[in-house]
């Protein structure tokens, strides 16, 4: 977190996509947090730096794990492959998207509440049956990187890093993070970035 690495007046969203990005970004979030106690910055994260952990179950596995209200489980207790398959048949515009690599529920020995279980197509099918949650839980977060006193804040913390004043814009930065051959946050990649 180096002033010439890390652009420190810049605001981001940082947005892990199954296990792996959620460990990935709560360890980012705790070496920001280091980085901030040692250069005398406060021990709390500015809010113009957001982080957003979306995975199947209903409670993360991540470790570290980010806060409950950083986090958004997908399913609720007792949802099963079956019946995300089943809201998605009830969809006739989805149709021909779905064609040719949904993975029949009875042939699947994982349940959802434990995430993917490593396939893809299932964090796929996960992705298009939530589609608008994760983009109202999206939406969340940039506003709130957008809220007032971000800017202002983000300012000051770079000017006390760097002894200079900050420009006169504080550019949106969305980092996406998720493994490539995992079950949820592969599946998730393609439906969040779009």
């Amino acid at each position: 977190c180096e002033p010439g690495g890390l652009v420190l007046y810049d605001r981001f969203l940082f947005v892990g996509l199954g296990g792996a990005g959620g460990s990935t970004l709560g360890d980012l979030k705790n070496n920001i947090r280091k980085w901030l106690q040692e250069n005398d910055a406060g021990s709390e994260i500015p809010v113009g730096w957001q982080f957003l952990h979306i995975d199947t179950p209903t409670v993360s596995d991540a470790t570290p794990n980010l806060s409950d209200h950083e986090y958004l489980g997908l399913i609720t207790a007792g949802l099963e492959f079956v019946d995300v398959q089943t809201q998605l048949d009830g969809d006739a515009s989805l149709i021909e998207e779905l064609q040719t690599w949904r993975v029949d529920p009875a042939a699947l020995g994982v349940s959802l509440s434990m995430g993917a279980g490593q396939f893809r197509a299932v964090g796929r099918t996960t992705a298009f049956a939530f589609a608008n949650k994760i983009r109202e839980r999206i939406d969340l977060s940039l506003s709130r990187v957008s809220g007032p006193g971000v800017v202002q804040e983000l300012g000051e913390i770079y000017h006390h890093a760097t002894d200079e004043t900050p420009g006169a814009k504080s550019p949106l930065r969305i980092v996406v993070v998720s493994s490539l051959a995992g079950g949820t946050g592969a599946g998730l990649l393609q439906t969040v970035c779009d």
